[in-house]
């Protein structure tokens, strides 16, 4: 049996507005009075498309800096809006000279109020990221020790994953993305901001519904099983899978998200990031769920003998198959388009696996499943 496991943001759904929101967090944390309350710039709650624009070119310098994550196989909103601000905030501290004993790092609004002018300096993101060999978890750990060398300290656990400001950022993301009404139902928080609208219903598909549909449907009938593993949150996906019908295909089951690996880390004995590249929300698919096999998802281990293939946009998606001894065919509707081609040639993957749109794997897939 052929069981193919889709990606979501870059294959189904267009990935501009996770990476608007992105940036949208990342300003907020910089400019609102909650938090560093810088005062080059006044926050808001509400921005036009052409200021949006505006503030994502600032921040990730006109895309160069989420290329870089992508190239290192760095997938999640949350890391990656994680890492920009605190490249930032490290530098903002630095810059002012500011005796750091008995301070909590973690206190935004505190430490903002002794930053008084600061203005961030975002191309030390990219310096900080093109350093050779970084991978996920070598990102993490060399954030903690650029913490420890420009800010003389040796406690930096406010920079650690998960740790205070992971989750600040991440509670900003969802309150950006779902909005002020429904981010509670995600988070278990409720609203700070009270009049954000949310970006959850203005989603843009890459290509129609209908014909997705469509698509799964023939797999179906092929005898063809079908997932997903997505890095977005449960309810970020279910909305716009709910709205297209597209969970009248799915099983629910056979849907892994950002809120299953969340669980999932909480674990005891787990203590690991299991975000992409780890394969672990694949695994979570491939295994329907079943709590027999956690450990086994946990340490990559694919105890299927079905052929498994993984339709993804990006590096992550192609480690997370590599891991797994999964195929992979990517799709060409990620952040940077056909500009991955040469970098999915260099990790081995032949131009033949490499697709326009999503609709152009069912030809691979059945070819393959009819082998």
């Amino acid at each position: 049996m052929t069981v193919v496991l889709f990606d979501v943001d870059g294959v189904f759904l267009s990935e501009e507005r996770c990476f608007d929101v992105s940036a949208l967090a990342i300003h907020e944390m910089l400019y609102s009075p909650r938090y560093l309350n810088l005062d080059q710039q006044e926050f808001k709650t509400d921005y036009d498309d052409h200021q949006i624009k505006q503030i994502r070119n600032e921040i990730f310098i006109d895309d160069a800096v989420l290329s870089r994550f992508k190239q290192m196989g760095l997938n999640s909103n949350w890391d990656m809006l994680f890492i920009t601000f605190s490249i930032v905030y490290i530098d903002l501290i630095e810059k002012a000279g500011i005796n750091l004993s008995n301070i909590d790092l973690s206190d935004l609004q505190g430490m903002g109020e002794m930053l008084g002018s600061g203005r961030p300096d975002y191309s030390k993101v990219l310096a900080f990221l093109q350093k050779e060999g970084f991978k996920k978890d070598t990102t993490f750990d060399a954030l903690q020790e650029y913490a420890k060398e420009h800010l003389g300290v040796e406690d930096v656990s406010a920079f650690g994953i998960s740790g205070s400001i992971w989750r600040t950022g991440q509670y900003k993301y969802q309150e950006w993305y779902l909005g002020s009404r429904d981010v509670k139902t995600s988070t278990g928080i409720e609203a700070e901001e009270m009049d954000k609208t949310g970006f959850i219903h203005d989603e843009e598909w890459i290509v129609p519904p209908e014909e997705i549909r469509g698509m799964l449907n023939r797999l179906l009938d092929a005898g063809v099983e079908i997932g997903v593993a997505t890095g977005r949150p449960r309810q970020e996906t279910l909305i716009p899978f709910n709205q297209e019908r597209l969970m009248d295909i799915f099983r629910s089951n056979k849907i892994s998200t950002a809120s299953e690996v969340l669980a999932a880390e909480a674990v005891e004995g787990v203590g690991i990031s299991l975000a992409k590249p780890h394969p672990y929300s694949y695994l979570w698919t491939l295994y329907g769920h079943d709590e027999n096999h956690f450990f086994d998802a946990v340490n990559k281990k694919n105890n299927v003998d079905d052929t498994v293939i993984i339709v993804g946009d990006s590096v992550a998606d192609y480690y997370c198959a590599e891991a797994i001894g999964a195929g992979f065919v990517a799709t060409l509707t990620g952040l940077t388009g056909r500009e991955v081609i040469p970098t999915f040639k260099a990790l081995g993957v032949d131009e033949s696996q490499m697709t326009g749109t999503v609709l152009d794997v069912e030809e691979i897939i059945l070819k393959s499943h009819h082998a």
